[in-house]
């Protein structure tokens, strides 16, 4: 797997393993776009539904948080059922959800 990463507006978002580019593609299209209008950073959403969304490889540096990403969700979930080809990590903050603070999700 390769790790992608998603960009609005010359913004990197999100990291997540994919096959292909073509793969990645398709996916933050039907799958993940629509989901980054749910998270919010100061009240308003990731993605606003229009801006084009980007999806290139992912630099050293989003990789690195996306293995310490996993590894922490690893000791700290049920790793029998943890599936790191469906692992994504958010490079930005995010307004917590109910008060709870969250830092990356």
């Amino acid at each position: 797997m390769t790790l992608f990463t998603i960009e609005v507006a010359g913004r990197p978002l999100l990291v997540f393993p994919e096959k292909s580019t073509e793969a990645a593609e398709e996916l933050a299209t039907n799958s993940i776009g629509p989901d980054l209008q749910d998270f919010e950073e100061d009240g308003e959403p990731l993605w606003d539904g229009e801006e084009p969304l980007t999806v290139r490889a992912a630099n050293d540096q989003e990789s690195a948080l996306w293995d310490q990403g996993l590894a922490e969700a690893k000791s700290s979930g049920d790793s029998a059922d943890f599936d790191p080809d469906s692992y994504a990590v958010l490079l930005v903050e995010v307004d917590a959800e109910d008060g709870d603070e969250e830092d990356e999700a």
